[in-house]
């Protein structure tokens, strides 16, 4: 899905319970939280990525080539992300805008650029979520309609279908979930970002292409592994907690 989301900048999710077996969230599991993620493809290329907390919020995550992702907390909302590249160069800074609990806005900051780029969404009453990008002129604060316009569907916290516009390209892709714990169910606040996670894990997309992923699961019903067919090749994802 990540690639998708490039596109289109972020997703708000709103998580809701699953059966009891599968995605309890008592003392005992609500403590639960992913330490690392390990991706290695057919071709044997591996990468893997860290993550650090304090408590339940996330601080930081580190990738194997020493770039790092940084969080900064206001409560108990996530408002800003910096992405930092190996060097300790800024290259990204995200900053999240949030209205009765609820993401109104998200803006990215390139250092290097001299516009700012802007995605607002709505929260319609039918439950979907519509989204719209700007860029703007951070001098003036003059905003033009800039990327891509869409809408997205949920169903028992997850992201169904997903409506893209793009400068007169229109695409959809659709996504099924199986009933166990995402990996980041228990990260305090990131279930109202945009393009981070689900209440469950996705199964398939399905959209020109088609991906299909198969999971184990530790007792927990947390995904330990997973594998990911491809029309090009296969590949393998591995969750430590």
């Amino acid at each position: 899905m990540k690639k998708i989301l490039c596109l289109v900048s972020a997703i708000a999710f709103t998580f809701t319970s699953c059966s009891k077996d599968d995605n309890d969230s008592s003392d005992s599991t609500s403590s639960i939280l992913v330490k690392k993620i390990t991706t290695t493809d057919n071709n044997g290329y591996s990468s893997s990525e860290s993550y650090a907390y304090n408590g339940n919020k996330i601080v930081s995550m580190t990738e194997e080539d020493g770039s790092v992702t940084k969080y900064t907390y206001t409560g108990d909302l996530i408002t800003k992300i910096e992405e930092f590249d190996m060097n300790g160069t800024l290259n990204l800074t995200t900053d999240y805008n949030y209205i009765n609990g609820k993401l109104d806005n998200s803006i990215d900051k390139h250092p290097a650029e001299s516009y700012y780029y802007k995605t607002k969404y709505t929260h319609n009453e039918d439950g979907t979520i519509s989204y719209d990008q700007f860029r703007g002129i951070p001098a003036t604060g003059a905003e033009e309609e800039y990327g891509a316009t869409g809408k997205y569907t949920y169903k028992d916290g997850n992201i169904v279908k997903l409506e893209v516009s793009y400068y007169g390209a229109e695409y959809s892709y659709t996504y099924e979930y199986d009933t166990k714990n995402n990996p980041f169910k228990n990260v305090l606040g990131y279930n109202l970002l945009l393009d981070s996670t689900s209440a469950n894990n996705i199964t398939k997309e399905t959209s020109t292409y088609e991906e299909v992923n198969t999971y184990k699961y530790n007792e927990n019903n947390y995904p330990i592994e997973k594998i990911t067919n491809f029309s090009t090749g296969t590949e393998t994802v591995v969750y430590a907690y």
